[in-house]
């Protein structure tokens, strides 16, 4: 078995075309897998692949998710507006 090769912060920071202090809070929110070896980290490149397959997957499914919440808002006015019933002695309506 050949190991993965291992990659510094830095040389993710180029991959990934961000911050190397930004990698570092990927590993530490747990969002990218890392290993520490003394006081430095190093991050396998098979786990940065799948951090950015993990990331174009999640940018192929906004659309779906974001007519869903609209769904979801949908049904939750239409929830609110069952619950608003009109006032007898106004044209004002009582939210209860």
């Amino acid at each position: 078995m050949i190991p993965d090769k291992l990659l510094t912060s830095e040389q993710v920071s180029k991959i990934l075309q961000v911050h190397p202090f930004t990698v570092l809070k990927y590993i530490k929110a747990g969002k990218l897998k890392g290993i520490k070896l003394g006081r430095v980290w190093r991050i396998r490149e098979s786990d940065v692949e799948r951090f950015l397959e993990e990331r174009s997957m999640a940018s192929a499914e906004p659309n779906q998710t974001f007519n869903q919440e609209k769904i979801k808002e949908k049904e939750e006015k239409n929830e609110v507006e069952k619950h608003i019933m009109p006032d007898n002695q106004s044209d004002h309506y009582i939210l209860e």
